[in-house]
């Protein structure tokens, strides 16, 4: 189900997969971070499962793309964006190509950014390609 938090800036984190390790951990405490400073966030994955899925605060969305592996969601996450029209999109380094290519396909003008794993620093660099939100 899709964030319903109404807000300003609407950020989609796209996430190969909620296993429980470290860079999933910060992805999700990036999330926290992000509801708090007033965006509406999504978490869209190919698979919903995960771990870490209790873990996310019911106001983030969750989306499932009902994808087996990160790599065959191009088009669902295409049409993902095309329906949600998220502001930004972030994915982990690894999957970044695949965000790209979804936010062409959909035509849209959101910015990408390629997460690193650390939850400050991605927070950070996500405050300066999002357009302002306060």
């Amino acid at each position: 189900m899709p964030s319903l938090t109404p807000a300003p800036l609407v950020v989609a984190l796209f996430l190969p997969d909620l296993g429980d390790r470290p860079d999933r951990q910060a992805a999700v405490e990036l999330s926290h971070r992000l509801l708090r400073a007033g965006a509406a966030v999504d978490v869209v994955a190919p698979m919903g499962g995960g771990p870490l899925r209790a873990a996310l605060d019911p106001a983030i969305g969750q989306i499932d793309l009902a994808k087996r592996h990160a790599a065959t969601s191009v088009l669902a996450l295409a049409r993902m964006a095309a329906e949600r029209r998220p502001g930004l999109l972030a994915a982990p380094r690894e999957a970044a190509w695949i965000a790209r290519a979804a936010l062409w396909l959909a035509r849209s003008d959101a910015r990408m950014v390629a997460l690193a794993g650390d939850a400050a620093a991605d927070f950070a660099a996500i405050r300066a390609a999002a357009p302002r939100w306060d």
